[in-house]
């Protein structure tokens, strides 16, 4: 089986959640090798990608990642959650 075919059968096994810095190391890639298969995947239909956690923190402002003023993209990586789309 490809790389490509191995990172998406790792990300539709894992059910309950999965790193991706584990699905490179079981398929024998980098990181940013499967980052791209990802999102080759995702522009194909067979995964599809969404952030978690987006929005303003439930305990102010004081403790918003965010550089700043309201609205603007959170500092630092952002929580991804990629699920498998029926084919």
């Amino acid at each position: 089986m490809s790389p490509l075919r191995q990172v998406l059968a790792e990300i539709t096994a894992a059910r309950g959640g999965v790193r991706l810095d584990d699905v490179a190391r079981r398929v024998g890639v980098s990181r940013a090798e499967v980052d791209s298969m990802v999102e080759y995947w995702v522009r194909r239909g067979r995964l599809s990608t969404e952030a978690i956690g987006s929005g303003c923190p439930s305990d102010g402002c004081g403790t918003c990642p965010s550089t700043g003023s309201c609205g603007t993209a959170p500092v630092g990586p952002v929580l991804i959650a990629i699920t498998p789309r029926p084919h």
